[in-house]
């Protein structure tokens, strides 16, 4: 890992989050941390009788603020860790942040987005989501979802969340690998049925194809039965000491995911430590 993208909207919570890569880059020796922050040109409408029309903020203003705006995350980075070691550098696109994201990964070359997020209401949660929820669930690379009042802890343990279906097909290994290798961190397999249709017997065969995917990693299997997917997951994270869950998202049409739950969706605003979404093989 050389290179961690962080979008930046400036409120409290996307400092948290650079502050979380922070601490990321120097356990794993990434070299750079690209700031990015996209922003839009908003049309006003006037309420003076005296002006027709509607007004069109000035683009080179919004510009600046955005360049400005970066520029001052940086320093209070530099100023809480006092490390110039990683580099520090400043991406300000225009556009729409979820329809960006690929284009600005690809420019900077990153290998990872570290994001954070902050509970959006009934309807942001069940419906619409965020930003951070559509960013990982189709970015090209892993996402880092960092909640409000998460503060960097070394990675010791990385807890994979599966739902046992073809696992040689939709596991991603390569980059699960690369952040076991990144971290030195132990593998914790987790399954989270809602019966006990799934026991340890049964999952017998997904388990050796793991040990098969992940040979020489060691992976640790555990089984959980519950109808909470978000709890069982956090109750399981808070006992077994993990510091960052590993999730799969699945890539429903946009009418689809507005009609079925999406475990993604819950767990990123419910998760009591960072999640990961890394994307299907």
């Amino acid at each position: 890992m050389k290179t961690i993208l962080v979008p930046t909207d400036f409120s409290d919570t996307s400092i948290n989050a650079a502050k979380y890569a922070f601490g990321l880059a120097k356990q794993v020796g990434a070299k750079e941390i690209i700031l990015y922050n996209s922003f839009i040109t908003p049309i006003s409408t006037t309420l003076d009788p005296s002006v027709p029309g509607i007004s069109i903020v000035d683009f080179e203003t919004l510009e600046t603020a955005s360049i400005e705006g970066l520029q001052s995350v940086k320093d209070k980075l530099h100023k809480a860790f006092g490390d110039t070691s990683i580099a520090i550098e400043l991406l300000s696109k225009h556009g729409l942040l979820t329809d960006n994201i690929n284009s600005a990964c690809d420019e900077a070359n990153a290998d990872v987005i570290v994001m954070g997020i902050t509970g959006g209401g009934i309807i942001s949660e069940k419906v619409f989501g965020s930003n951070t929820t559509i960013i990982a669930k189709y970015s090209k690379i892993p996402v880092i979802i960092v909640p409000s009042d998460s503060c960097y802890k070394q990675i010791n343990k990385l807890l994979l969340v599966s739902d046992f279906i073809e696992i040689e097909e939709h596991v991603p290994i390569i980059p699960i690998k690369k952040i076991l290798d990144d971290t030195k961190a132990k593998l914790m397999v987790l399954h989270v049925a809602e019966n006990s249709h799934h026991s340890l017997y049964e999952g017998a065969y997904e388990c050796f194809a793991f040990k098969e995917l992940f040979a020489g990693y060691n992976p640790e299997f555990h089984f959980v039965i519950n109808t909470n997917f978000a709890k069982a997951i956090n109750d399981f994270a808070t006992t077994n000491e993990a510091d960052v869950t590993v999730i799969i998202p699945k890539r429903h049409s946009l009418l689809e995911s507005l009609f079925t739950k999406s475990h993604t969706k819950e767990l990123a605003f419910h998760s009591h430590i960072p999640l990961m979404a890394v994307h299907e093989s």
